[in-house]
């Protein structure tokens, strides 16, 4: 993942919206993108934002793991200010779902794409943890995006160029496949 974050930290505005998937792995998909956020923190400002269906990882290590999130934001119950909070051992900010965030319908509106545009305009780099979530629109997810995989730990050669090759045809600028899951534990910190 230091490989990946120089990298990134180079690649400036090709680099500045970065969606994280990963199947079946509960928490594994967030728990890279925030190992990656804090790497990339060293050297600009990062937001990482939750939109996977069930994480609570984030608002575990938040400044403030009460604050509303994007369902609040979507309804006009709080603004930009309110929803960006920080993680308490590093650099980076956290958008979470919020209190609303099982209703997945808020996921998918236009207005979450504006909040995503507005965040690019102040952010070197956003993270999107989109983990396991199937119901997010495409456009959300990868236009002008580098997708970054967190594999299935069995899956074949064959089976991650094929889905490497599934989401470039969906749209993603560029997608990198993890080669093996990585160890998340402090190395961040």
């Amino acid at each position: 993942l230091e490989v990946l974050a120089a990298e990134l930290s180079k690649a400036g505005p090709a680099a500045r919206k970065l969606t994280f998937l990963g199947a079946r792995q509960p928490g594994g998909a967030t728990m890279t993108a925030l190992t990656l956020a804090r790497l990339l923190s060293r050297h600009g400002k990062v937001v990482l934002v939750d939109l996977s269906p069930c994480s609570l990882a984030l608002r575990a290590i938040s400044t403030d793991p009460s604050a509303p999130g994007l369902a609040e934001l979507l309804r006009d119950q709080a603004s930009f200010r309110q929803i960006i909070n920080r993680d308490r051992f590093s650099q980076v900010h956290l958008v979470t779902t919020g209190a609303g965030g099982a209703d997945r319908a808020l996921l998918r509106t236009p207005r979450l794409n504006l909040a995503v545009d507005a965040l690019l305009r102040v952010y070197d780099h956003v993270l999107l943890d989109a983990s396991a979530a199937t119901d997010l629109s495409a456009e959300l997810l990868s236009t002008q995006a580098h997708a970054i995989v967190l594999p299935e730990p069995d899956m074949t050669a064959e089976q991650r160029a094929q889905r490497c090759a599934q989401l470039d045809a969906v749209g993603f600028a560029k997608v990198t496949m993890l080669s093996e899951r990585p160890h998340v534990a402090e190395q961040a910190l």
